[in-house]
């Protein structure tokens, strides 16, 4: 008979001695993993014997475990002439059992590894993910204690006294989608946007497979203490075919599971969790679940919304949402507007950590409900909150005040929460310093200003308040004037890291850590755009045949269009170098603003070309 599984480590087995007595009690823990996180959202993952690491455990719960800076991305930290790192054991988060279905002991029980969160050091320094989260929410949690001290009409409108302010508490919590695919599924980008078009998927009944490993990923993340509240198809995917012996195939559908919100250190750990989880269940039904952010050109990309919040904890318990409004007659606290506005006025500097990818900017694109402009919503009065899909943040109100927070909408499930969400609350801090003690009234003409109207914190050129359909609403051109222009590259999005912006001045964005961020991003951009794109790319032109037996004139006179821009793309000659050829000689020199530049007309010409080949063969008969 197989033993009853541990999932979740007790709190009181977190020390050596008491760690030895559980494990021994559970002789299905084989392994320990320590989980580290890196720059880019990556996590550490080995397998080290819970034998070697009972034997040396009082070392290792000392900070004694130490890598190999290769082994981690931290770029201007841990290079190779000083590329040591610790990994020093967090024992306030919890600690996970990730079990091996297809390794079982002889009770049957699969093999279990305990994955323990730690934070990266390197040599007096914490280098890590996991430690610019924690650190930021130590040093906002200082600091709003301060603003809200000295917030005259926050504590007058609660009757509260300073004195009174005990602790500030964060939450967040993320939605994540993904696709769902079986292996090598048949099914045309054609037939995916008419589905998503039509909406034939959105919240529709699940199926099959599909059902079943939805099911029990929602089950799996229960017993794993996540709370998860829903799971359900999204915009994307089309039904799958059955087979002769009843099973579903050509399967390619979106999906969407969300969980309860959590401190946000603990939620993005279990952020990571969630995405294992949901992969290797539906692996064991043959299935691929993919977190990319957008991956099917001109098809719904992925996405992983984050509800962030923030409130204060009284000498009595009591809890208070920062965010909520004083009155029902308004939308927020004034301190709710600062957030906001401290969000959208400094989001040029936060976005290097939501979008520093292609995929993430290929999925921020008009017509697939992601964000395309730095733009709030608010709802259309204080009683109906927002639904407004189009916007780059929106707010959030229940029943309850403490249910007030905002909806960020343009990080994807790659987006490195740790740093995603200090990011946000460094911008929402210096909002809300500003806010304090101001009339919500006013507060609310100033977010609401319009282009050109100047105002003490806003930017004059900008609005930054709709409740329209962004996209159907205003043209591309009165989008940008509007509410600014959105980056085209990565290149734009990692541009002010170049040097560290005045956001993070004193806080545990260092200009070290910053600066390895932006290294880290900028080698993954180079290497996804020269190694990746502009091969893949060239490989596709090349496929494209031409069928002179199947050809009239027109076709002919068509695929000499097609043609001149396919060459004018990926064939040099003797006269001039292709446009692939010269992006490449950018990268290569490290010119990236004008590899930007160049990688912008690439893809026009690209799009270009590839409506002329279907062009040519529509006509083919």
């Amino acid at each position: 008979m197989a033993m009853q599984r541990i999932l979740v480590i007790p709190d009181e087995a977190k020390q050596p001695a008491a760690f030895a007595a559980f494990v021994a009690k559970h002789p299905c823990l084989r392994f320990v993993s320590l989980v580290g996180v890196d720059f880019l959202g990556n996590d550490t993952d080995e397998r080290i014997p819970i034998e070697y690491f009972l034997k040396h455990a009082d070392e290792i719960f000392d900070g004694g475990v130490q890598t190999d800076g290769s082994s981690v991305n931290l770029p201007g930290i841990a290079d190779i002439n000083d590329a040591k790192v610790d990994f020093v054991i967090d024992t306030e988060r919890k600690w996970f059992v990730d079990y091996n279905e297809a390794l079982r002991d002889e009770s049957g029980t699969p093999l279990g590894t305990i994955r323990i969160p730690v934070f990266f050091r390197h040599h007096d320094r914490f280098v890590c993910s996991r430690s610019v989260l924690r650190d930021t929410l130590e040093m906002i949690r200082r600091e709003l204690k301060v603003v809200i001290t000295r917030d005259l009409l926050f504590l007058k409108k609660h009757d509260i006294a300073p004195a009174e302010l005990s602790d500030i508490y964060f939450t967040l919590g993320t939605e994540l989608e993904f696709w769902v695919s079986s292996p090598s599924p048949h099914v045309t980008t054609h037939e995916l946007r008419v589905s998503q078009a039509l909406k034939e998927s959105y919240w529709k009944r699940t199926r099959g497979e599909i059902r079943t490993c939805l099911e029990k990923s929602l089950l799996l993340l229960q017993h794993y203490g996540l709370d998860p509240e829903m799971g359900h198809k999204e915009v994307g995917g089309v039904r799958g075919h059955i087979t002769e012996e009843g099973r579903l195939h050509n399967v390619m559908e979106q999906l969407e599971i969300d969980w309860r919100f959590s401190d946000p250190l603990q939620a993005a750990d279990n952020d990571i969790l969630a995405r294992f989880v949901i992969k290797d269940t539906f692996m064991r039904h043959g299935l691929s679940a993919t977190f990319v952010a957008k991956p099917i050109e001109g098809i719904a990309g992925n996405g992983k919304h984050m509800h962030i919040g923030i409130g204060v904890i009284l000498a009595d318990g009591r809890r208070i949402n920062l965010f909520a409004p004083f009155e029902r007659s308004q939308y927020l606290s004034d301190l709710g507007y600062g957030a906001i506005m401290g969000l959208l006025r400094n989001w040029e500097a936060v976005n290097p950590f939501i979008s520093h990818s292609n995929s993430a900017l290929k999925r921020l694109q008009p017509g697939f409900e992601a964000p395309v402009s730095v733009v709030a919503s608010l709802g259309r009065s204080p009683e109906s909150p927002s639904r407004n899909r189009t916007v780059l943040a929106c707010l959030v109100r229940g029943t309850h005040p403490l249910s007030t927070r905002f909806e960020v909408r343009a990080p994807n499930p790659h987006t490195n929460t740790y740093l995603a969400a200090a990011a946000m609350y460094i911008a929402m801090l210096d909002g809300m310093r500003y806010a304090a003690g101001n009339d919500p009234v006013a507060l609310h003409r100033e977010f609401s200003k319009k282009r050109n109207e100047k105002t003490a914190y806003l930017d004059e050129e900008r609005e930054y308040l709709s409740e329209e359909d962004i996209f159907e609403h205003f043209s591309p051109e009165e989008r940008e004037r509007r509410f600014g222009k959105s980056p085209a590259t990565v290149w734009e999005v990692l541009a002010p890291f170049h040097e560290t912006p005045r956001l993070y001045t004193n806080t545990p964005f260092s200009p070290e850590i910053v600066r390895s961020f932006y290294l880290s991003s900028l080698a993954k951009w180079v290497i996804d755009i020269r190694d990746k794109e502009i091969p893949e790319t060239i490989r596709e032109l090349a496929g494209m045949r031409r069928y002179p037996d199947r050809e009239n004139s027109l076709d002919a006179k068509r695929w000499e269009e097609f043609e001149v821009i396919r060459n004018e793309l990926a064939k040099d000659d003797e006269r001039r170098e292709s446009l692939a050829t010269r992006l490449g000689n950018f990268f290569t020199h490290g010119d990236y603003p004008k590899a930007s530049d160049m990688l912008t007309i690439f893809r026009k010409r690209l799009a270009q070309a590839r409506d002329a080949y279907r062009r040519y063969t529509a006509n083919l008969i």
